[in-house]
């Protein structure tokens, strides 16, 4: 009965050419997990700007895109019947979105991945990189966010959750004061709750082409250099819930 978005974009100075990427949105196979009140039956819509180009309802099952998982390293799905939604796809744009919904008006619990398919061994400087990742989704009780840093040596990432400052795009009910923590596995590495106006980190947004964030607002942000591995953003609403965008950027 609900439905959130992710956001992300291809590119990098001084890449070019296709980004292979598997995209997924899961909900049955969850349950083989340990993930209770999954959503039966998920289905996404891909857009490139504003053009919608790739729909998917069920996976299907097909061996290609079974493989192309594994390689990825994505959990298996349930069964080649499960309805859990996936495809892989070709990225030539830079901004591109993932509508994520139920089929009817299911309710429940469900992932939503971004996978870099590149083979390792064909990567070179000119291979176009997921440079920012974003989700703008209802808080609720919270909402995780993972990502991984690959490659080698530290990356310096910027990361935000916005609430009040959606209101000027025009996005009604948003959180009033968005709180992000940041995750290593289980340990807390970062933590921010208003992001305090600070000159460097303004100019950071501009860096990036983040939009700017009014000096008093509480929105949520911090700039750290994160060594390869396995991340989470975890947000929350500070005394209240509603829709915030969560956001991580490469530095460049």
């Amino acid at each position: 009965g609900d439905s959130f978005t992710m956001g992300y974009v291809v590119g990098g100075s001084g890449t070019s050419g296709a980004k292979p990427l598997v995209i997924r949105a899961a909900g049955p196979s969850l349950g083989v997990l340990g993930v209770g009140s999954t959503l039966e039956d998920p289905k996404f819509e891909l857009f490139a700007g504003s053009t919608q180009t790739v729909t998917n309802d069920n996976w299907g099952g097909g061996e290609a895109l079974r493989v192309a998982m594994a390689q990825v390293g994505a959990f298996a799905y349930a069964s080649p019947t499960s309805r859990d939604a996936a495809v892989v796809a070709n990225i030539t744009t830079a901004d591109n979105s993932v509508k994520v919904s139920a089929v009817g008006t299911g309710t429940g619990t469900v992932i939503a991945e971004l996978y870099d398919a590149t083979p390792t061994a064909s990567y070179t400087k000119a291979t176009p990189r997921l440079v920012n990742v974003s989700v703008l989704k209802p808080l609720g009780t919270g909402l995780t966010v993972g990502f991984v840093v690959g490659g080698e040596g530290s990356k310096t990432v910027l990361i935000r959750v916005v609430g009040p400052t959606l209101g000027s795009f025009g996005v009604a009910g948003t959180v009033a004061d968005p709180r992000l923590e940041l995750y290593r596995g289980p340990l807390k590495i970062a933590e921010n709750d208003n992001w305090g106006g600070a000159v460097e980190l303004a100019a950071t947004f501009s860096s990036v082409g983040a939009f700017s964030f009014a000096n008093t607002s509480r929105d949520a942000a911090l700039v750290t250099a994160l060594e390869p591995g396995n991340y989470s953003v975890v947000a929350t609403g500070v005394g209240g819930t509603g829709n915030a965008l969560v956001e991580i950027y490469e530095v460049p």
